[in-house]
């Protein structure tokens, strides 16, 4: 145990005034003590307070046993035990008024002898039975400090234990069936001290009270705590609130006093969407005489005050309904002190006193401003609370419960505001609905865009709902601001009348976007991934697509580019689930795959089609590739020429295709030749430049890429959940397409296609 000093010696002086300030409320009857040699101390059970008020419960002040302890000197001299109550009181004579009497009730403590040194007495500690934690009573009077000549002095007991009472504040049905408290400290010391005892990690227990029936209404004296220091403690519910099982769980004050009230509190109003639970100390039953006067409880002062049409005063006027938009007001408050208000803590609102206004006497006047709530953020019944001028305490009626209105608007989707920002950052590329508001009868949504932003988002309509609205971000194409900047957008929230009461709310992606052409009914990406295939900072962008800025196609640009940029963007293929792109690369004469594996489990081609693309890019299904490959005949890759669709997209089967090819890209020491690219057209659309298909061939064992004296058999990555997939298959002399899923180690090219986007801008 820590050494403690001697904390009741500053406070013995005021205690036989604290035992008359508590004592019955009787006269006393010193004529009783006429007689008697020396002074009588007259001791009683006090009982737990509530406002200085004694609320006692049925049975808390019975008391059993009855001991007391005369210390002097600093060390005990006599012992006087097994003392009864009768009548509520119990008379003790003393000889002469000198020493320290102690006075103890039923704790759970083994009786000190005669010489027991009052420093160790002090140390004294109870240990609680977490089954049935025994409440008892304790009493210091200092002897020394009485007036000379005393005949009878009043001592009133004090509980050593605090006391847990339940309100169930809930708008309908609630049944409460148990209350535990976790992680509850064992030890107290025996009589108060400057603070209790801080509860040991090794002494912890849990103190569960199981109703045989379920609480419905308030129910005070359900569990009763030994005094403690423990910023553990925890205290849980378990009920069935409007039929539904809730368990409930928050935090009790780091410092568990004596002789005081705790109301732990079910709460649930008509305008909240959840319940709660919360922990008050209503009251301190000790030594503090100053009460306030709750016959003057705060009110709002409605001459005083000034509030906005919609804020809602409650009819006792001890509540005010504010609205969910940002709102400023000046409060009066009617109380007969003068009142502090306590800061509240975790929502978006400040009260600040106000001197005077509007030649409005100061006194009791507060500014109060409340930002805006945003949709989706919950009501809230929170009490704002006041401190009497002069008093140390708040008393829990010195309060007027402010009603929090939700947002009438509701969000859905991927699109949330933070409460403190109004901002939705998705950190990210992003397309398609980001969210849908249901909006009350007279708003709408609309989309502002700052400066020479593009209008990347739009309001769209839900036909089936007049009152949805949803927000739909949008895709443009070979975008050359698509460089991931940070794209911003205001979605406001207006009166659908005149355009008023704004309710404005930031929305921002990362704009990345990746060169295409359109191709029957696709969008395919230009060029092959590389590098981190889910990396947009890998891939050539449309913000520096080198064949664009040469002014070229990219067929045009693999004829003319530089060896060094032709591999850059050939040289790359993927196997397996990992995304890391595998680069060509010179092995001692043999062209491989850098960081093949052979033991490669997972099939691409099986993988859902958006696992390795960057965001907003998937892998084209066989469907897509049957629109391009899929021909009546074989399609001889090594020729140009055209070919047949089998199956024609919207009446459409004409492919063109143009092959050229390079022999002067030397990788390491390795001359490579005949590289071929592929170009394919519809000659129903020459306003889009062709799909021009490039890469190195596939890898599937340690011979590296280099198969049937060529480098251009090329595996592409198909979106297939069954394994299907297309080949570049033969020699130089008979190149030809097939359907060829391949097996999970081989290596493919990634080609992505943009996913289908709802809005193009």
């Amino acid at each position: 145990m820590i050494p403690k000093k001697n904390p009741l010696r500053p406070i013995l002086g005021a205690l036989p005034l604290i035992g008359l300030l508590f004592a019955c409320s009787g006269p006393i009857d010193n004529d009783s003590a006429a007689g008697v040699r020396g002074t009588v101390v007259r001791m009683s059970a006090g009982s737990f307070q509530t406002n200085g008020t004694p609320d006692p419960l049925p049975g808390e002040e019975s008391v059993g046993r009855l001991d007391a302890y005369l210390f002097e000197g600093g060390l005990l001299t006599t012992v006087y035990d097994n003392l009864q109550l009768a009548n509520g009181s119990c008379d003790l004579a003393l000889e002469r008024l000198a020493g320290t009497l102690y006075v103890v009730a039923d704790a759970p403590i083994d009786a000190p002898q005669q010489g027991f040194p009052e420093s160790q007495w002090l140390e004294t500690t109870v240990t609680m039975d977490p089954d049935t934690p025994q409440p008892f009573l304790t009493g210091v009077l200092d002897l020394d400090a009485l007036p000379a000549g005393s005949t009878l002095a009043p001592l009133t007991l004090t509980r050593g234990v605090a006391r847990f009472d339940l309100k169930v504040k809930v708008a309908g049905e609630a049944l409460v069936r148990s209350l535990t408290v976790k992680n509850a400290g064992r030890k107290s010391y025996l009589f108060p001290g400057e603070e209790p005892l801080q509860a040991s990690p090794d002494d912890l227990c849990e103190v569960t009270v199981h109703l045989d029936t379920p609480a419905t209404e308030d129910t005070p004296g359900l569990l009763y705590l030994y005094e403690q220091r423990n910023t553990a403690l925890r205290i849980g519910i378990e009920a069935v609130i409007d039929g539904k099982e809730q368990r409930l769980e928050t935090a009790l004050p780091g410092q568990i006093l004596r002789n005081t009230i705790y109301t732990v509190t079910l709460r649930k109003g008509v305008i909240d969407t959840d319940v709660r639970l919360t922990v008050e100390e209503w009251s301190d039953g000790g030594s503090t005489a100053l009460q306030p006067d709750l016959d003057g409880v705060p009110t709002v002062d409605l001459s005083r005050s000034e509030l906005p049409a919609d804020v809602l005063v409650g009819e006792d006027c001890r509540a005010l309904v504010l609205p969910h938009r940002q709102v400023e007001l000046l409060l009066g408050v009617d109380c007969n002190d003068e009142l502090e208000a306590v800061a509240v803590e975790g929502y978006p609102l400040t009260v600040e006193a106000v001197e005077s206004a509007r030649g409005l006497n100061g006194r009791n006047l507060f500014r109060i401003h409340k930002s805006l709530f945003p949709p989706n953020m919950p009501a809230a019944e929170i009490p704002l609370r006041f401190r009497r001028r002069g008093f140390d305490n708040v008393y829990t009626e010195d309060r007027i419960v402010l009603h929090l209105t939700a947002n009438p608007t509701t969000l859905t989707g991927a699109l949330q505001f933070d409460a403190d920002t109004y901002a939705c950052d998705f950190g990210r590329y992003i397309d398609n609905e980001l969210g849908r508001f249901t909006l009350p009868e007279g708003k709408e949504v609309v989309a502002e865009f700052d400066g020479d932003e593009d209008p990347w988002i739009r309001i769209a309509p839900d036909p089936a709902m007049p009152n949805v609205a949803r927000v739909v971000a949008g895709w443009r194409p070979n975008d050359p601001t698509a460089d991931g900047r940070m794209q911003r957008a205001r979605l406001v929230i207006r009166d659908s009348a005149d355009g008023g009461q704004r309710e404005e709310y930031a929305v921002a992606r990362r704009n990345y976007g990746l060169p295409v052409t359109w191709l029957h009914g696709v969008w395919w990406c230009k060029y092959n991934a590389r590098g981190n295939s889910r990396s947009f900072d890998d891939q050539i962008l449309s913000s520096n697509d080198p064949a664009a800025a040469a002014g070229k196609t990219l067929f045009e640009y693999l004829a003319s580019c530089t060896t060094e940029e032709y591999y850059a963007l050939w040289g790359w293929a993927y196997q397996g689930d990992s995304g890391k792109g595998l680069r060509v690369i010179d092995d001692n004469g043999v062209l491989v795959m850098e960081g093949f594996r052979s033991d490669i489990q997972t099939h691409i081609n099986r993988l859902p089609a958006d696992a390795l693309s960057p965001d907003g890019y998937e892998l084209p299904s066989m469907e897509m590739f049957n629109r391009v490959f899929d021909a009546t005949d074989y399609i001889w890759m090594m020729w140009s020429g055209s070919h047949t669709i089998k199956v024609p997209w919207e009446g459409h089967s004409l492919i063109r295709r143009t092959q050229q090819r390079r022999s002067d890209v030397k990788v390491g020491s390795v001359q490579t030749t005949e590289l071929i690219s592929v170009a394919m057209s519809s000659p129903d659309y020459p306003e889009y430049e062709p799909v021009t298909w490039y890469g190195p061939g596939a890898q599937w064992n340690s011979d590296g890429i280099r198969h049937s004296n060529h480098y251009n058999n090329i595996l592409f990555g198909v979106h297939s959940p069954e394994g299907s997939g297309w080949y570049i298959n033969g020699g130089m002399a008979n190149l030809y397409m097939t359907k060829n899923g391949a097996g999970n180690k081989d290596t493919r090219i990634l080609r992505f296609m943009k996913s289908p986007v709802e809005y193009i801008y």
